[in-house]
């Protein structure tokens, strides 16, 4: 029995659909930590929020904050950032979110987000339109990443990244009511000594 083999084509890993080849060449590892860290709080941002929230909103944050959350972990944890394309529509999701419910709320006077902390959802909103514009950005660059990538480099894009969002995060986090609570309950147990 005879067997002919047909050769085939190449494929490109952006015309074969393969968005890890095609990620895993234009993120420079000390991008991918910006990103990482960025989302990571947005999504601390969103838990937080969820924790006072009415239950429909309690829904919406959690799930934000848990897809942030996982993508930030996976992000860091891996070669490239995963789903980036769809990460850039996704990242600007709960932003459109709380335009609408805040719409929706001014006309309505329901406002059931605009009871929560004006600050952390506007923190988080900047947040996420930073993974937005990063992933922008680089899907816009569209250059391989350098190889060669020093650990220097990536450590101190990630310690700088570490340092802008704690700077914005952590305020913000005061202002919810699980940012308020941890600081009541170190004190409680006797964090606050004369």
């Amino acid at each position: 029995m005879n067997t002919v083999s047909v050769p085939r084509a190449p494929t490109s890993g952006v015309m074969a659909g393969s968005e890890h080849s095609a990620t895993a060449t234009i993120v420079s590892p000390p991008v991918r930590a910006w990103l990482a860290v960025v989302a990571l709080g947005a999504g601390l941002l969103h838990a937080a929020l969820a924790a006072s929230a009415p239950l429909p909103a309690l829904i919406v944050l959690a799930t934000i904050g848990a897809a942030e959350l996982g993508w930030a972990a996976l992000t860091f944890a891996r070669e490239h950032p995963p789903l980036l394309r769809a990460a850039l529509f996704l990242s600007l999701a709960p932003i459109a979110a709380w335009a609408a419910v805040a719409s929706i709320g001014a006309a309505t006077e329901a406002g059931t987000i605009l009871a929560l902390p004006p600050l952390p959802l506007g923190v988080a909103s900047a947040l996420d339109l930073t993974v937005a514009l990063t992933i922008a950005i680089v899907l816009r660059r569209h250059r391989p990443a350098a190889r060669n990538a020093s650990a220097l480099r990536f450590v101190i894009a990630l310690t700088l990244s570490a340092a802008v969002v704690c700077a914005v995060t952590i305020p913000a986090l005061g202002q919810t009511d699980a940012g308020v609570a941890a600081v009541d309950v170190h004190l409680l147990h006797g964090g606050h000594q004369h």
